[in-house]
């Protein structure tokens, strides 16, 4: 992963609101495309949920970042969730 790319991520990511956050994470899913870039991107994302305490474990095992699915953000317990998608947006 190019560490040049991830400080620039890390660093958008960490003034970014969790709203923000989110809607980053889900302008990725279905996308499958794949470079150093995105990695970087991806990677820099989950670092920065993990950092402000979010449970992301519905999207990320530890090795690898599901976009699968949408997520919203549960502010009562801080977990990122996979959204119904039969659930009115």
């Amino acid at each position: 992963m190019n560490n040049s790319f991830y400080n620039d991520f890390a660093a958008h990511f960490a003034a970014s609101t969790l709203t923000s956050l989110v809607e980053s994470f889900n302008s990725q899913v279905g996308n499958r495309g794949f470079n150093s870039m995105r990695a970087a991107h991806d990677q820099a994302l989950i670092d920065e949920l993990v950092r402000r305490g979010i449970d992301v474990s519905a999207v990320f095992d530890g090795t690898a970042i599901s976009f699968a699915y949408h997520v919203g953000l549960d502010n009562n317990s801080l977990v990122i969730r996979k959204k119904n998608h039969l659930a009115a947006s």
